[in-house]
């Protein structure tokens, strides 16, 4: 839905992208970023609130991008075999999706800035829950 209306909206502005990162013992890694191995440090700032310092930020112009950019990260996690899974999730992760809008209001002619953020969490170990 995200995509279809930043198309359609005119004298709209959309600005769509994406991050994935992981949680793996207590470390943070940036799924998509140049050096997947490298840790990440998060820094709390007093006007943004808690950050994940260097984490990679991503445009998507479409669903597939988005597929496109999780596929990339998924394969980048960290797994192990597990007596329930052969490929089971080892760390939690979060894909976030940030959209921002940029319109004119009718009414001062200013410009006016609206921010979402989605996050879509996988916890470790979670694929079959109800078969544990």
């Amino acid at each position: 839905h995200i995509f279809e209306a930043s198309s359609v909206a005119a004298g709209t502005k959309y600005l769509i992208r994406a991050s994935y990162l992981e949680i793996y013992n207590e470390s943070i890694r940036d799924l998509l970023g140049k050096d997947v191995k490298a840790t990440l440090d998060l820094k709390e700032y007093v006007d943004k609130g808690v950050l994940v310092q260097n984490l990679s930020w991503h445009p998507c112009a479409s669903v597939l991008d988005c597929e496109r950019l999780m596929d990339k990260g998924n394969r980048n996690r960290a797994t192990g075999a597990t007596l329930m899974n052969k490929d089971s999730s080892r760390s939690h992760s979060i894909f976030t999706i940030v959209t921002e809008m940029c319109s004119k209001s009718d009414v001062d002619g200013k410009d006016h800035i609206r921010a979402g953020k989605l996050n879509l969490v996988d916890l470790a170990g979670s694929e079959r829950q109800s078969k544990t």
